[in-house]
């Protein structure tokens, strides 16, 4: 993976695209990001690393994503010689997924397939949750978020959701729980039993 040095700003000179290197528009600290980057190194996929400044985006970057967020990956297809994009770190993912079917992320079973996207949709409480707890918003916050991983606590069943190797629904939801740790400050112990008990 090759990485820009500095996160591209306002007045940034849009770097040269280059045919067969995929390229991945980041930012530092994003979980969104961190799920792009998290398929890519599961499956081996050579990349190019572009860090944007969100708070003073490159006009150029406006014009490739106009909601000005981040994931974005990028590539020149190489029949029709166009550049092409997809915005969004689930899409992305399963885009990825699909075009480099070796080491498949996603099981092949419809079934189980449904249930991890389950999971990752309710992921979204998660989240939601973990904000609340690290801004001390909402005084039930705490208690909120323990019921929101109650879902998460009883599917799994092994090592990772997908079984004993890390899956796709695993790596859509690290992001979040890697940050875990900082929520104890606020009150939160990543273990819902030993918050019930306090």
């Amino acid at each position: 993976m090759a990485t820009s040095p500095k996160h591209l700003t306002k007045g940034s000179e849009l770097p040269t695209l280059k045919e067969n290197q995929l390229r991945l528009y980041t930012m530092r600290f994003c979980p969104f990001v961190k799920r792009a980057k998290l398929v890519l190194s599961a499956k081996n996929i050579s990349y190019e690393e572009i860090p944007i400044n969100l708070n003073e985006l490159p006009e150029w970057y406006l014009e490739k994503n106009s909601t000005g967020e981040v994931p974005l990956l990028e590539w020149i297809d190489h029949d029709s010689k166009q550049t092409r994009s997809i915005p969004e770190s689930l899409i992305i993912c399963d885009y990825l997924d699909d075009l480099y079917p070796q080491n498949r992320l996603h099981p092949t079973d419809p079934y189980l397939k449904a249930k991890q996207k389950l999971l990752v949709d309710r992921s979204g409480n998660v989240r939601s949750g973990f904000y609340k707890v690290l801004s001390q918003s909402d005084a039930n916050a705490v208690e909120q978020l323990n019921e929101s991983l109650s879902v998460y606590e009883e599917a799994l069943h092994d090592k990772f959701y997908g079984g004993s190797k890390p899956a796709m629904v695993d790596y859509m939801i690290w992001p979040w729980f890697e940050f875990f740790p900082n929520l104890k400050e606020a009150g939160f112990v990543l273990n819902a039993v030993e918050n019930h008990l306090n």
